[in-house]
């Protein structure tokens, strides 16, 4: 990650940056097809002239300051959200903390406030669900008011829609919880991916038959524990493989589990034994099985997976 481009606060890029500034604003949790949007509007404006393309962001939702009982569980940790605003091309991002100095800035002196921190600032990029200023006064319409009697440009992006509704992160958390990560998959606009070090486990998958490697991770936002088909890539090897994965508690094995473990057995040609753990690893969730369940046997269990596994080389030979 390019950490010399990722900022504290708003005061850092306006000490910074004398160039003209599009500012993007958002929680961005997730980067989904509306954020994106949102983010191309900012980059487009700034390629017309001599200017660039920033993001205001926070690395914890603000609903967790304001109502300490109601903070959504992240899809994307801060680290990750950052990476990806830099990879979809934003020059600056600023990650600073929402805190009580922000909560109180009223919706009509918000606008003044980000040009007095950011002198260079010419225009502001939201959402149309925008809402700013204390206790979310303000909106996409008032902004585009206040901002333009300050003489700061106004761009809103429409909605993303999949399946009749409106993109949102919620929804995305709720249809991770569902195991539907093909529409995820769709509101993301890519697929989901976990990204980790392989850790050293029991090695029971090789002794019934199916080795695996394995990542230690558990995000805020889960996914459904379950069996997925997934598309596996390492850092060192330029080919991708298919793989099927399980991801949870492993209950017919783990008496009392304490956090979830995703485990993959790759499909076809792929081949484990040069997989070490402490190797980076990256793995996109493309289709959910079924549910993670407990099992009678490790003899069940092995009947089952070999059942995941063709239901698994099916699907990857439909993409």
């Amino acid at each position: 990650m390019n950490c010399s481009r990722i900022l504290d606060s708003l005061t850092e890029l306006g000490e910074l940056e004398s160039r003209l500034i599009w500012l993007s604003i958002g929680m961005f949790d997730g980067v989904h097809v509306g954020h994106q949007s949102v983010l191309n509007l900012s980059r487009e404006s700034s390629a017309d002239k001599d200017s660039i393309s920033a993001v205001l962001t926070f690395p914890e939702h603000p609903s967790g300051f304001l109502r300490h009982a109601d903070q959504p569980m992240l899809i994307m940790d801060s680290e990750r959200k950052a990476t990806h605003l830099l990879e979809l091309g934003q020059d600056w991002i600023v990650m600073q903390p929402f805190d009580d100095s922000l909560a109180k800035v009223k919706a009509d002196d918000f606008p003044a406030r980000l040009k007095d921190l950011v002198p260079s600032l010419v225009g502001i990029c939201v959402g149309e669900n925008f809402r700013f200023g204390h206790d979310r006064q303000g909106d996409s319409c008032s902004l585009k008011h206040l901002a333009n009697s300050l003489g700061l440009q106004v761009k809103v992006a429409a909605a993303s829609v999949f399946d009749g509704s409106p993109v949102s992160s919620s929804r995305i958390r709720n249809s991770l919880l569902e195991g539907r990560i093909e529409a995820v998959n769709s509101m993301l606009g890519r697929s989901y991916r976990i990204s980790g070090s392989v850790v050293e486990g029991r090695k029971l998958g090789g002794e019934i038959g199916f080795p695996t490697l394995n990542l230690s991770w558990n995000p805020q936002a889960r996914p459904a524990y379950g069996v997925y088909l997934v598309q596996v890539a390492f850092p060192e090897k330029r080919e991708l493989f298919y793989g099927v994965s399980n991801y949870g508690l492993r209950p017919t094995v783990i008496k009392s589990p304490s956090e979830p473990l995703l485990e993959v057995h790759l499909l076809g040609e792929g081949d484990l034994s040069s997989i070490s753990p402490g190797v980076p690893v990256s793995v996109d969730l493309l289709k959910f099985i079924r549910p993670e369940r407990k099992f009678e046997s490790v003899d069940s269990l092995k009947t089952q997976i070999d059942a995941d596994k063709i239901e698994a080389e099916k699907l990857a030979a439909t993409l």
